[in-house]
């Protein structure tokens, strides 16, 4: 796998030593964090007890030399809106932060790490459960979760 795209419960799967991220985050050969997945991770670090521990493995995954931070681009905006209008035609709500996170996949090429089943609700985003083993054939690997 060349691009894989990290959803914030993988990461937090990878922080708390769940499920097969760094096994995923193995097969790659750069790794994307978007911008909104960081913001996403912040929220829900900051209220707990361990928060500063998240916020310290944060910043150590972001400095590995294959991670990348995707910033909200004008190119993620034009992505965006084809990921709103399919979903909106098709009536399947998906949360906000979700689109923009189908959208950063979309503009790279990435592949999706998520537990989230609602991104096979949309057929061009290839997808991997984070806790799904990554030596799988390819053909389960690149398979959007089921609903």
């Amino acid at each position: 796998m060349k691009t894989l795209l990290l959803d914030a419960n993988a990461i937090i799967d990878f922080f708390s030593g769940v499920g097969r991220t760094l096994e995923w985050l193995g097969k790659a050969e750069r790794v994307i964090v978007p911008a909104i997945v960081v913001g996403e991770v912040e929220v829900g670090a900051v209220p707990t007890r361990r928060g500063a521990d998240t916020m310290r493995a944060l910043e150590r995954l972001l400095s590995l030399p294959r991670v990348e931070v995707h910033p909200v681009t004008r190119e993620t905006a034009s992505f965006y809106a084809i990921v709103y209008r399919h979903l909106r035609n098709q009536g399947t709500p998906v949360p906000d932060n979700d689109m923009w996170i189908a959208a950063c996949a979309l503009e790279t090429g990435a592949t999706i790490c998520t537990s989230d089943r609602h991104f096979s609700l949309l057929p061009l985003i290839k997808c991997v459960d984070p806790r799904s083993n990554p030596n799988q054939s390819d053909e389960n690997q690149q398979r959007s979760p089921q609903p």
